[in-house]
Formats: structure tokens, C-alpha cells, sequence
């Protein structure tokens, strides 16, 4: 995670002496908006804020999913645990000379 952050860091501090090196004016034209002139610095910057947001925001959305999918498998594996110990319960409790529909069942799902 450290090394994340402090690559993150390195990258912002390289984005910024590359903006500051372009700091000429310049004209933006959004289509149906109109346009308006800013310093080419502001750009270079608020599109690498604007892709770190977009980077983030679908990294927490992946994120979300994953942990979701994790839950639901966890509960899943939690019931067929269940069902194992009570089939289990079944087998120990059937005669050992004789086996019934329900301990043929319990060993075939066993193996």
C-alpha cells in the first residue's frame, strides 16, 4: 500500500513540474459549452486529478463487487458446511451392517 502512495506522489510531483514547464496560455473549446482560454498547467493538471477520480471511483466500485461475491460464496460454503455435518450425523447414526437410501446418499456426497 506504501508503495502505492508514494508512487502516487512521485507521479503528482512529475505531472506538476511538467505543467509548470507549460504554463502557456491556451483556448479550450467544449462542444455546445463554448470555450475559454487557461493556462495549458491548469489542464495538464485537473485532467491528471480528473484520471486519478475516474481510477478511484471504479477501483471502489470493483471493490464493492468483490466483497459482495466474497459474502455471498462465504454464506454458500457456510450452509453446504451445515449440510455436510448433518448428512455426516446420519451416516454415524445408521447401523454399520446395514446401510439405508439416506447413508448411500450421505457417502456418495461425501466422496
Amino acid at each position: 500500500m506504501q508503495f502505492y502512495l508514494i508512487g502516487g506522489l512521485i507521479f503528482a510531483f512529475l505531472v506538476a513540474i511538467f505543467a509548470l514547464w507549460n504554463a502557456t496560455e491556451i483556448v479550450v473549446r467544449f462542444p455546445l459549452l463554448g470555450q475559454f482560454t487557461t493556462s495549458l498547467a491548469l489542464v495538464i493538471i485537473g485532467s491528471a486529478i480528473l484520471g486519478a477520480l475516474s481510477v478511484t471511483i471504479f477501483s471502489v466500485i470493483r471493490h464493492i463487487k468483490l466483497n459482495l461475491q466474497i459474502k455471498k460464496q462465504a454464506k454458500t460454503i457456510k450452509e453446504y458446511e451445515q449440510i455436510i455435518d448433518k448428512l455426516k450425523v446420519q451416516v454415524e447414526k445408521s447401523q454399520p451392517g446395514e446401510k439405508s437410501d439416506t447413508a448411500e446418499t450421505s457417502e456418495h456426497l461425501l466422496q
